[in-house]
């Protein structure tokens, strides 16, 4: 690895940019939050929301797939981990690392 590269292009796996909407399902049945997958690779993704998880925080994720209009969509469902955190807009928007632990569907 390169001196000098940020954390968000350290990666084992190539991420593909995408623009997908996302649903995050908090594991408590809380609230659920809204927001955009900006990238997704076969072990992560990057979301921007105004969602503020705590460290380490687990939750299940719902990822629509691009309207292609051949028929229904079925969201990719996973369960994530935050790795990362940071303030896009000031208390309005975030972008989160996380990483895939489980493909729900």
């Amino acid at each position: 690895m390169k001196a000098g590269m940020s954390d968000h292009n350290k990666r084992d796996a190539l991420r593909v940019p995408v623009k997908c909407k996302v649903k995050i399902r908090p594991l408590d049945y809380g609230s659920a939050y809204y927001g955009n997958c900006t990238d997704l690779s076969v072990t992560g993704l990057t979301v921007e929301t105004s969602y503020v998880p705590r460290p380490d925080e687990q939750f299940d994720l719902f990822v629509m797939p691009p309207s292609d209009g051949t028929g229904p969509r079925v969201p990719l469902a996973v369960r994530v981990k935050v790795v990362r955190c940071h303030q896009m807009e000031r208390g309005q928007m975030y972008e989160l690392g996380l990483l895939i632990l489980k493909v729900i569907r």
